[in-house]
């Protein structure tokens, strides 16, 4: 499946998590993670944060998700 089409700049969000993950996490799950979160400010009437917004909830869940495999190991 194709990861969903990102706006320049929350290619750039996608693209620096996926560098800061240093191949622990797929690039894939990374662009639809970040796509994902967007649709949530989809309405949002000032859209000029909204990469900032993206990229930190993105950044918090892959911690998360990279803590859990830490303890499952």
């Amino acid at each position: 499946m194709d990861a969903p089409a990102l706006n320049s700049h929350l290619v750039v969000v996608a693209e620096t998590l996926i560098a800061r993950a240093n191949g622990s996490v797929d690039a894939e799950f990374v662009h639809d993670l970040v796509a994902d979160i967007a649709r949530k400010f989809e309405d949002a009437p000032v859209r000029d944060f909204v990469p900032v917004l993206v990229a930190k909830e993105a950044g918090d869940r892959l911690r998360r998700l990279d803590a859990t495999r830490l303890i499952a190991s």
